[in-house]
């Protein structure tokens, strides 16, 4: 049985990799985000109180460093703060990683590092001051790892969409010459360039947009074992302490599988080309040449600036939905994961449903999709917002609102992370992988701590978690715009096309000087 599977993976070693390790960060990432913040919560209530020293009831009032807040607000510093340092860690990233070989080693000593976060938070599940401080401090170091990661596992599907286009072109090359000299007629290469690159382009599509969205399903899929794994676990617990604390005890499990896993990366993802030393500047000037290759590559430039704004705000939007989820609702620890469980299976079926149509009959360029779902998204501010009515049982104040949401968010989501990393990965330079998924998180770090630090104080002083939607609207509207003026302006098309010129041109440069 070992055997098959063994040849099985080693037909495409660099994708079942790829997906593997996807897999493999699902499940912390999952875990952690659930049982993290609802233990954040379920604590912050216990410990915490109303403006009048009373119990908890709407909102609650919590210990954050020398004064008390908001526990929303809370969560929204939180956040914030671990945009900020993500940040500061991606430029390092960015500038410095494209001239390490080894990129799979630095991959796995952060999915190392992913499990050991997870690993101690079954142990700070009292409901003590100093355990909430450890759990936030926790969180913040596990969005500064999750970034990298993201930008990390990123990097590998610009390169092997290169390798089908090379592998591509050599075989249409071989072709083209046998029937050439068939015929005797050398015109004929010179007609079939055309096609030759068409074909090229089109193999190479499918290859990252294969890559982009079993990567995503791979993730989904390490949630919805995760979570069915707590569900078992609370059914199986006979004491209410037992199920409270469940899910932190699968995440503890999940964080030492986690670190053992992390060597099937390391050994199975491919060997990215470093940069070129000669490129090497000065150690200080390296930290800003991500922004000046941005500031040059207008298309590039814009549709990276669109992404990252539908990234924050969706980030945003999702903690605010889910803060929401927790005040009308009030669930339980079984019924959180049944919810957050719903969300992840609806990620699942969507990326799925979303691959079988393009495989099966595409309606629409992958342009054309990536504004449906940068569209698709407005329907879950406009509809909270209606909530703002008291007299009006409408607007998240439902379950049922919460679940149909969640597939609204996943369908933007599928579309949005799988085309967006498919278009991107065919203008990143080869050798500066790293340099420009980091800007993606540099961008997002820079940018989103902005609406955090903004909400929180307004959340802090009205109680009224809706009024960040309202934000968020706007937000939501800018790439859509965008990506319309990107995709029907002549400046962006013929910017892309001398900046790829450009790039053939240094590539095939860079053979040379190496065959010499």
């Amino acid at each position: 049985m070992a055997f098959p599977l063994v040849t099985w993976w080693k037909k495409d070693t660099a994708l079942n990799t790829y997906v593997f390790g996807l897999f493999l960060i699902g499940l912390p990432f999952t875990l952690f985000a659930t049982y993290v913040i609802y233990q954040l919560q379920v604590v912050g209530y216990i410990i915490g109180t109303d403006s009048d020293g009373l119990l908890c009831t709407t909102y609650c009032l919590v210990p954050f460093g020398s004064q008390k807040l908001d526990l929303n607000s809370v969560i929204l510093y939180l956040n914030a703060l671990g945009f900020g340092l993500g940040g500061v860690a991606a430029v390092f990233i960015a500038a410095y990683a494209d001239f390490w070989k080894k990129k799979s080693t630095l991959v796995a000593i952060f999915v190392v590092a992913y499990g050991i976060v997870c690993i101690p938070v079954y142990w700070l599940r009292d409901t003590s001051l100093a355990a909430f401080n450890a759990l936030m401090a926790l969180y913040v170091v596990y969005a500064v790892i999750s970034y990298i990661l993201a930008v990390l596992f990123c990097i590998f599907i610009p390169h092997c969409m290169r390798t089908v286009t090379e592998k591509e072109a050599v075989k249409t090359s071989s072709s083209e010459q046998t029937y050439s000299q068939e015929t005797k007629n050398p015109g004929v290469i010179t007609t079939t360039l055309e096609d030759a690159a068409s074909v090229s382009k089109e193999a190479s599509r499918k290859y990252g947009f294969k890559m982009s969205i079993f990567g995503s399903f791979g993730t989904a899929l390490g949630g919805i074992i995760a979570l069915l794994l707590v569900i078992i676990l609370y059914k199986t617990l006979p004491s209410p302490s037992g199920q409270q604390s469940a899910g932190l005890l699968v995440t503890t499990i999940i964080g030492f599988l986690t670190v053992l896993g992390s060597l099937i990366t390391y050994l199975g993802l491919p060997a990215i080309p470093a940069k070129p030393k000669d490129n090497w500047k000065a150690w200080w000037a390296e930290l800003f040449t991500p922004l000046r290759d941005l500031s040059r590559r207008k298309n590039m430039a814009v549709l990276l600036l669109s992404y990252t704004v539908y990234v924050d705000t969706v980030f945003a939007l999702n903690s605010v939905t889910g803060q929401l989820y927790f005040v009308q609702v009030m669930p339980d620890t079984l019924e959180y994961t049944l919810y957050n469980m719903a969300f992840t299976v609806f990620g699942a079926i969507t990326t799925l449903g979303f691959y079988a149509i393009q495989v099966w009959r595409p309606p629409f360029r992958l342009e054309h999709w990536l504004v449906i779902g940068y569209a698709i998204i407005l329907i879950i501010p406009i509809w909270g917002c209606i909530g703002f009515a008291d007299n009006d049982s409408f607007g998240f104040k439902n379950r049922w609102e919460f679940y149909v949401q969640s597939l609204l968010f996943n369908v933007s989501g599928s579309i949005v992370n799988s085309v967006f990393r498919v278009l991107f990965s065919e203008m990143v330079p080869k050798g500066s992988e790293v340099e420009w998924f980091g800007l993606q998180v540099i961008l997002s770090c820079a940018t989103a701590w902005v609406s955090y630090v903004a909400n929180a104080p307004l959340q802090n002083a009205t109680h009224e978690l809706r009024f960040p939607l309202v934000l968020c609207l706007i937000m939501l509207v800018v790439p859509v715009v965008l990506e319309i003026c990107r995709c029907t302006m002549g400046i962006f098309e013929r910017d892309k096309i001398r900046w790829k010129e450009y790039d053939q041109s240094q590539n095939a440069g860079s053979v040379s000087a190496e065959e010499s």
